[in-house]
């Protein structure tokens, strides 16, 4: 005796899911159509935001950042950074970056920089001059022979050596300013989704509508 499986009116008929939203394909495509017009409207009028970064390189770490950190370099880094960002006019982050709807001149930035760069490394030595002088003069001979005052001592020395050098506290690459947003292809490529999705939705909406029209006709 065969099995008779029930059928349910609420069950999704694929073929006439395809089939309405096939019928529907034209309004479907004005919507995306639509979408897609105000998608790059507002790319032509939206507000430019700038990112304005510099590649940079860390010669040294200042003794109070050693002392701090110990031989943890990520530590020592964002010392050294949140240290140049204070010197830094404007709204410099502590990743030596800006996000800006109106960029300076190239040579602004880097002027900035610069002396920001300058002002860290006279810092940096002072704190270096300062370290050494008070181990030298201050401590006994009995401190003076523990493991953490000879690192401290030498750490002092060698920061007061590459700044004698030449050396300052870090390196700049060339400053760049790239455009951030409004991304005019990713905005176009969500209004074409977005213009689809409204567009399936109307139509499914819209056929159940009807369906439930015809269905109130006939009873």
């Amino acid at each position: 005796m065969s099995e008779v499986r029930p059928t349910y009116d609420d069950e999704i008929d694929l073929f006439e899911f395809f089939e309405t939203l096939w019928d529907g394909k034209w309004l479907i495509s004005a919507f995306v159509v639509l979408a897609t017009l105000i998608g790059f409207g507002y790319s032509q009028v939206a507000l430019p935001k700038y990112d304005v970064s510099v590649p940079y390189s860390f010669n040294f770490y200042s003794v109070s950042a050693q002392q701090i950190c110990g031989s943890k370099i990520a530590c020592m880094e964002n010392e050294t950074k949140k240290r140049l960002s204070s010197l830094l006019e404007g709204e410099w982050t502590s990743n030596i970056s800006i996000t800006t709807t109106a960029p300076s001149d190239l040579s602004e930035y880097q002027t900035q920089i610069e002396q920001a760069n300058i002002k860290l490394t006279n810092e940096v030595y002072a704190d270096a001059t300062s370290e050494l002088a008070l181990i030298q003069t201050e401590l006994t001979d009995a401190l003076l022979s523990t493991e953490i005052v000879a690192t401290n001592m030498l750490n002092a020395k060698r920061v007061i050596q590459s700044i004698d050098n030449g050396q300052s506290a870090i390196t700049f690459g060339s400053v760049s300013v790239v455009k951030s947003s409004p991304k005019v292809s990713l905005i176009l490529a969500l209004s074409v989704v977005l213009g689809g999705m409204i567009g399936v939705f109307f139509i499914l909406v819209r056929n159940a509508i009807t369906k439930r029209k015809e269905q109130l006709a006939k009873a």
